[in-house]
């Protein structure tokens, strides 16, 4: 007789204890139980149990009703599953719950067909293969892949046992051995890619703690395989030195003895790994080995001549440099850089610094190249030396004909803005600002003027950099230009009420007259910086210098007007200002123009004005259009074009913009993009937030609308015969079919509005347009 069931959740028999004890563990994101038992028992027989356990644990199945078949059906057990948020589901049957604990998160069956279309794939390739190049071909690659296969798998000796480990440190050896594997297949193929390097990192470095119990279980391949790798010199590898301390470090924990490459790359991943001290020690230590041996002795030196100079121990520095130089290897000089380097940085040793740089150049000889030189330069400007890199500067200009070390006068042919302005240009050319500004300096100091262009490069450089330092460089030297400017008009105008004998001379810091090139640089800075009080001061100042303004000094003028709030003085100021000085406007100054206009200034017209502004409108395109001769040689900007068709658009004037749209493609050759056409049917100049709110459905009945459009043109094309059945259309038809979509668009929108006098409101619109004589007549409204 079965146990009553208020017993039943606490009884369980000792064989049936036994084999929950040494059950395996689900696993640990989805919990599975039942809600009668505390874990479901396996029915499958162990070998190391005797057969009365058996017939006993049996017994006890049969009586819980756990067993399939069993006849006791007192007993109603309920089977239920955890997922990841800890919410419960019901599983129908003790089928279902077997299914659940073999494929946890289902995804044998997904392999399984994964499984079985890659075969299917392979079988359909094996058949291509077989029918070019017949069985034998076929069998002879199959032997070729099944070969390349074995190669790629790596021998055992890289892999790491994987028993006698703690459970979290043998999670930890075979993900290594994994990781170890994915590389052996890779590895042959070349560099890896970083990812590959940054997990085999990842994964020996959580086994760091395990494997340093067991290194004796490294085998001397593994640390082959992982200096191979971690410490390659490579862009793929940007860690390199910090892995290669780890590694090395662990190596030589394990006792491994390391090469003599090693040994060297290991010293100078200690060094660079701020461990100075114990990199340097490191160094000493080898100084009869691997400093005596003539493999190992030139690298061995320049490692300890590069570590000196990085911590300014210049006595030690200049023993080894002198060790390599009385040296009979063969070595490149150019391991005296660093050596030059820190002499140039103290003024104590800037001498050393100058006379090594020439021992450096006798023994380039003729194989001495401009980027050596640039080095060497640099080095004396960074540490403010511009006098000795002015030296080095003029012998390689020179060919070394040249030596101005000593002299008091300096040859006019170097002391001249032009030998300076070359110096120049090469220094912002390669970045070098602040030695670009150290060169400036010290031609003033040697009585040089510079050019006012190459000055205006320097100045233009700094603002194009951003940084707050650069920015007060670039304002004082604009400034001083300017204020040189101005003296030098003030002179001018001085020597009129003189004697003809009498010579007036510009006094000051010896800076060069601004030029409209130093105002527009300041003009669009200031402007990019919403700074209108700066502006303003320019401008009064840009008056004063009595130089006539262009385009674009005037366009920045307009724009910070604009962004300072002051849209509606933009007209004006632009009627009065190509008045006086005859300045032809350009596109940026019709974008401006069209982006001050009410319509696009503000969020709303105030009432009453709206016919107002459609005459404003009108107005500044037919300005526009009489200017169509500038804006035709480089044709109209599709930002401009857009503002001119949606201020026509927002004002409801369709009229005006049904003969804009026509004007700009007949008389601008303007050819819509996809984006404006969209823009325009769907009445937006934001498509995206169109797209996110109810405007959606639009775009999409727009883009159903335009792709039906150009289905049927394109079928039509087909039957007249300008394109041949089969060819889609080309990129130009496209385009203007487009345009044409548009306006027969547009066109739609005007005779909706059932005007009885459509004619005579087009061409009284076409009037005030300026298009009267340009666009030809619209009777096909």
């Amino acid at each position: 007789m079965p146990p009553r069931a208020i017993r039943v959740d606490n009884f369980i028999c000792r064989s049936c204890l036994s084999s929950l004890r040494k059950q395996t563990p689900t696993a640990q994101w989805a919990l599975r139980y039942s809600s009668q038992a505390a874990q479901p028992v396996s029915s499958e027989t162990s070998s190391h149990r005797s057969r009365e356990q058996e017939i006993e644990r049996q017994k006890t199945l049969e009586t819980l009703g756990l067993l399939k078949g069993s006849k006791h059906t007192g007993v109603s057990v309920n089977y239920f599953e955890q997922g990841k948020g800890g919410r419960l589901r019901r599983l129908r049957d003790e089928d279902e719950f077997g299914q659940s604990l073999n494929d946890p998160d289902g995804q044998t069956e997904l392999r399984m067909k994964e499984l079985e279309q890659e075969l299917e794939q392979a079988t359909q390739f094996t058949k291509i293969v077989e029918k070019i190049w017949g069985k034998q071909g076929a069998e002879k690659l199959r032997q070729r892949v099944a070969s390349q296969e074995d190669e790629a798998l790596p021998k055992s000796s890289l892999l790491l046992p994987e028993e006698d480990w703690t459970a979290q440190d043998r999670t930890r050896i075979v993900q290594l051995n994994n990781m170890i594997r994915t590389i052996g297949r890779k590895a042959h193929s070349g560099v890896l890619p970083s990812k590959r390097i940054n997990s085999l990192w990842k994964y020996y470095y959580a086994a760091r703690v395990a494997l340093s119990k067991k290194w004796e279980s490294v085998h001397a391949d593994i640390w082959d395989l992982l200096w191979q790798i971690l410490a390659a010199d490579h862009p793929n590898n940007p860690n390199r030195m910090s892995h290669t301390h780890v590694l090395a470090k662990d190596m030589q924990s394990a006792g491994v003895a390391l090469r003599d490459d090693q040994q060297l790359l290991a010293i100078e991943a200690t060094f660079i790994s701020g461990f100075q001290e114990d990199a340097i020690t490191a160094h000493k230590k080898l100084v009869t080995t691997l400093g005596a041996r003539p493999d190992t002795f030139v690298e061995f030196w320049q490692l300890g001549l590069r570590m000196y100079c990085l911590t300014g121990d210049i006595v030690r520095a200049e023993r080894v440099a002198n060790t390599l130089l009385e040296s009979p290897y063969e070595k490149d000089p150019r391991f005296l850089l660093p050596f030059i380097r820190m002499c140039a940085e103290k003024p104590a040793t800037v001498e050393k610094g100058f006379e090594l740089y020439q021992r450096l150049r006798s023994a380039l000889g003729d194989t001495i190249t401009i980027e050596d030189y640039d080095q060497v330069i640099s080095y004396f400007l960074t540490s403010n030396e511009t006098e000795y890199a002015f030296y080095v500067f003029v012998e390689m200009m020179t060919s070394n004909t040249v030596d101005l070390r000593g002299t008091h006068r300096v040859p006019p042919s170097v002391a001249s803005p032009f030998f300076y302005g070359k110096w120049l240009k090469r220094l912002i050319g390669a970045g070098d600002l602040e030695g670009a500004h150290n060169v400036l300096l010290h031609m003033k100091s040697r009585g040089v003027m510079p050019h006012a262009i190459v000055v205006n490069g320097l100045i233009g450089a700094w603002l194009r950099s951003g940084t707050a330092d650069n920015i007060k460089n670039a304002e004082d030297i604009a400034w001083a230009m300017i204020n040189a400017r101005m003296q030098f008009l003030n002179i001018r105008k001085d020597m009129k009420n003189l004697a003809t004998y009498v010579r007036l001379r510009q006094y000051g810091e010896g800076w060069p007259r601004a030029n409209l090139e130093t105002f527009s640089l300041l003009a669009e800075n200031y402007k990019d910086r919403g700074i209108h009080s700066k502006m303003e001061e320019l401008w009064r100042a840009f008056r004063d210098a009595e130089i006539p303004p262009n385009s674009f000094m005037l366009n920045q003028l307009l724009f910070s007007y604009l962004q300072d709030g002051q849209g509606k003085h933009v007209a004006a100021l632009t009627r009065d200002l190509t008045n006086q000085y005859q300045v032809e406007p350009d596109s940026w100054t019709f974008m401006v123009l069209w982006q001050a206009l009410a319509i696009n200034r503000l969020v709303q017209i105030p009432a009453g004005q709206t016919g107002e502004e459609i005459s404003r409108t009108r107005s500044l395109f037919a300005e526009m259009v009489r200017s169509a001769h500038i804006l035709a040689t480089s044709g109209i900007d599709v930002q401009l074009a857009r503002f001119v068709l949606h201020s026509f658009r927002k004002l409801d004037d369709k009229f005006g913009l049904l003969l804009a749209y026509r004007a700009l493609r007949q008389i601008f050759k303007f050819e819509p993009p996809d984006s404006v056409v969209f823009e325009l049917y769907v009445g937006s100049m934001d498509l995206e937030r169109t797209a996110k709110g109810k405007g959606g459905l639009r775009l999409m009945h727009a883009g159903k609308q335009i792709e039906d459009y150009l289905k049927r043109r394109h079928e039509e094309l087909i039957a007249a015969g300008q394109l041949d059945a089969g060819d889609d259309l080309p990129d130009d038809v496209k385009r203007e079919e487009l345009g044409n979509f548009v306006e027969l668009f547009l066109q739609n929108q005007v005779e909706l509005l059932g005007d009885e006098n459509m004619e005579q409101t087009l061409e009284q619109a076409a009037i005030e347009m300026g298009l009267n004589d340009e666009v030809p007549s619209f009777d096909d409204v």
